[in-house]
């Protein structure tokens, strides 16, 4: 018996990825709500060493993998695996803005009468978390009129779609490493076909589209335009009720008492206080430990090894190896640890700590306190000061330092556990009051 092929869908989206766990979810998540539901997802993938492809995997099976990485031929691979009219490529970093995004990118090529628009590109707006020059130049590029270029060359495969018969007749070059939209767009114009460019299909991009430039013009610039246009969406009212956040409380032994207080229970109480935080986990070696902090809500689903409470074992170390237990039975994406010697917190903390890290694009964000004072670094060989060394005004100093409180209170990705760099990348600092927050208690003894 002849089998019978299945129909074409309408809409073929490629999406390319490389390490984009942060957001791949978010923009899968987004497409699979779209007006138009004739479509299908094509995922090429470079060589990603995180979640990346195992999300895309919830939502699609056509996943192509390419080891030699070029922008053009990666996009041209996925259209090869597809089979709809409309091909419409999308960054795995970008997230559509409504359920329109899809229908208003191909309306104008499926009501094309002239036979000679070749593109569509849509609208990209930044968000909170993007850089003051992201925002200038996606801005400044991507407007609020609709537009045909039939001279201008302008594309951009950030957020695109055209034709399958235009595209068999002008692929995009496979051998050049970026800007491969740019050379298709001057192509086709070459050859007499028009490009269109609609607002009305926008996405949020968190990076630009160029690099450089003057970060203090930038910052001037962003503030025009956000008086005139508003301010960007906040990342945060996004994506944070959409995120899997978990707390960890690490500890070694019994628990520390202070004041006839059980701080581990307490510290279970403080991260459980936090609405955004769905389950706080007990990573401990103590069997008596462990049934302190279930009897108390806490999750204790393993007791650590021994050989990882020895005094040369880090806190990076413990936590690694707790992760990697918790993400066996479920999905992680921030994690906010606290530590149970610390008998004074601060309210609103963890959720400025999260709140924070996602507004501000960073990776880690900890509890800190600023220090006034002369510090100076003892390094056997010298002595050094850190930061102003002329006893200036504290008022005048010009720069401020800051002593970390991780154990106080701390938010990072789940990835930079995984690979031991949580204080390595782009961290931000959460200032709160020296007293009584520093205070923190390196004996486990009744106070």
């Amino acid at each position: 018996m002849k089998k019978i092929k299945p129909p074409s869908p309408l809409v073929s989206i490629i999406i390319r990825t490389k390490n984009e766990e942060r957001w791949i979810d978010h923009c899968l998540r987004a497409i699979t709500t779209q007006s138009i539901k004739d479509c299908e997802i094509i995922l090429v993938d470079n060589n990603s060493d995180d979640n990346s492809v195992k999300i895309a995997g919830k939502y699609t099976s056509k996943i192509i993998n390419v080891t030699e990485f070029y922008p053009g031929k990666a996009i041209n691979e996925g259209i090869r695996a597809s089979s709809g009219k409309f091909v419409v490529i999308i960054s795995g970093h970008c997230i559509p803005k409504d359920n329109k995004w899809l229908e208003h990118l191909i309306e104008p090529l499926a009501n094309d009468k002239t036979g000679l628009l070749a593109g569509v590109y849509g609208r990209q707006e930044p968000l909170s978390s993007s850089s003051p020059l992201d925002k200038r130049d996606l801005a400044v590029v991507f407007g609020l009129d609709e537009r045909t270029q039939r001279k201008d060359s302008f594309f951009h495969n950030a957020n695109s779609a055209l034709t399958r018969e235009v595209w068999q007749k002008f692929p995009f070059d496979e051998n050049i490493t970026n800007i491969e939209d740019r050379l298709w767009g001057a192509e086709v114009i070459k050859n007499g076909y028009h490009i269109f460019y609609t607002p009305r299909a926008s996405v949020y991009h968190y990076h630009g589209i160029n690099q450089g430039g003057r970060i203090d013009r930038a910052e001037k610039i962003v503030n025009i335009i956000e008086n005139l246009e508003g301010s960007p969406a906040s990342l945060s009212n996004l994506i944070v009720d959409k995120l899997n956040i978990i707390g960890i409380v690490p500890i070694k032994g019994l628990p520390t008492t202070f004041k006839k207080k059980n701080l581990l229970i307490e510290s279970i109480k403080y991260l459980k206080s936090c609405e955004l935080i769905s389950d706080v986990y007990v990573s401990t070696d103590n069997e008596d430990t462990a049934k302190t902090a279930k009897d108390n809500g806490a999750l204790v689903p393993f007791i650590r090894p021994s050989e990882l409470s020895a005094e040369s074992v880090s806190l990076p170390n413990v936590l690694e190896y707790t992760i990697e237990k918790i993400e066996k039975i479920r999905n992680v994406d921030l994690v906010v640890i606290v530590e149970e010697n610390y008998p004074f917190r601060p309210k609103g903390l963890i959720a400025r700590l999260i709140n924070s890290i996602i507004e501000g694009g960073y990776d880690t964000v900890c509890a800190s306190i600023v220090e006034q004072r002369s510090i100076w670094l003892d390094s056997q060989d010298r002595i050094q000061a850190i930061g102003d060394s002329k006893m200036a005004p504290r008022t005048l100093k010009p720069e401020k330092i800051h002593i970390n409180l991780f154990g106080l209170g701390a938010v990072t990705y789940v990835d930079n556990i995984r690979k031991n760099s949580i204080l390595t990348n782009r961290v931000g600092l959460s200032p709160v009051p020296s007293y009584p927050y520093s205070f923190q208690i390196n004996k486990k003894a009744e106070l």
